[in-house]
């Protein structure tokens, strides 16, 4: 070997240093270089997203209301209207490159699981929003599923074949202000799902009580009418649920808006009283007694 031959020496821990210096991301990152969003990312998104649907639509309901009273079924359906919309809103803006906004805000967008650089199209779009509602359903095991997927994937995204992928980094100011944002609309949604089913004076309880309300005023039309032919109040029921005309449908209307328990008809030869419980989750205690006798 010729001594003025330049020698080449190779560090072959040069590689390994750079590799175990090198930062390791937050979120999986698979070998095409495609991020996988991290569970509060999807969350905080999905949160933001309901509360542009249904918070607004709650108050607007609300206060299109006011003091007015529906019953059960039809506040149902107004609330399957607005979870409509909402499989609608997330169908369109979550298929065909389009993002929901709180994708936007979060800078993650759903991807076909088979090839994470495609969007998924408006069906499957469709299909995971439904999916949304069975995560929930069984107690939000379904989301909970990320934790354990390799690509975070829920079970709305196997229904639907898909994945949620991040669009960009994040700095730490971004990363503060969607943590404080979320965090807002968190404790908005939580507030908006307890006043709307829990809270005194609810849409939903006000609703179930203004039903065994309209329920006792039938049973007192039926106090009138069987005084008026046999002379005296009853505190049977059954004698007043054959006098309605159509006693099957009637029991079935009694035993939808009262509760068994707490029942009770108080006769006199000149009046009475009906109590009740109506089948809110508070039980509330309606109580009717005759107009004249108020």
């Amino acid at each position: 070997m010729p001594d003025n031959m330049p020698e080449t020496r190779i560090n072959i821990f040069a590689q390994e240093e750079a590799a175990s210096s090198a930062p390791v991301p937050a979120v999986r990152q698979d070998a095409s270089g495609v991020e996988y969003a991290s569970f509060s990312e999807r969350l905080l998104a999905l949160l933001i997203d309901v509360s542009i649907v249904m918070i607004p639509g709650q108050f607007i309901l609300m206060n299109t209301l006011g003091r007015n009273i529906i019953e059960p079924v039809q506040l149902l359906k107004i609330e399957g209207l607005l979870l409509a919309v909402f499989i609608l809103y997330e169908g369109i803006f979550s298929s065909g490159g389009r993002v929901t906004l709180g994708k936007k805000l979060m800078g993650i967008a759903v991807a076909s699981a088979d090839d994470p650089e495609r969007p998924i199209g408006f069906f499957r779009a469709v299909v995971r929003a439904i999916g949304y509602f069975i995560s929930t359903a069984i107690l939000f095991l379904g989301f909970f599923l990320a934790f354990f997927e390799e690509r975070k994937r829920t079970l709305h995204d196997f229904m639907a074949r898909s994945v949620v992928v991040r669009l960009r980094p994040k700095g730490t100011v971004e990363t503060a202000a969607v943590g404080i944002v979320g965090a807002g609309l968190m404790c908005l949604f939580c507030w908006t799902v307890y006043h709307q089913l829990f809270a005194q004076g609810s849409l939903l309880q006000r609703s179930y009580v203004y039903q065994a309300e309209k329920t006792l005023e039938n049973l007192s039309l039926l106090q009138e009418i069987h005084r008026g032919k046999y002379g005296y109040f009853t505190n049977d029921l059954q004698r007043l649920v054959l006098l309605s005309g159509d006693p099957v449908q009637f029991q079935r209307d009694i035993q939808a808006s009262l509760d068994r328990r707490g029942f009770r008809i108080g006769v006199s030869q000149d009046t009475y009283k009906i109590v009740a419980n109506a089948r809110d989750l508070r039980r509330t205690q309606v109580i009717f007694i005759p107009y004249r006798d108020r």
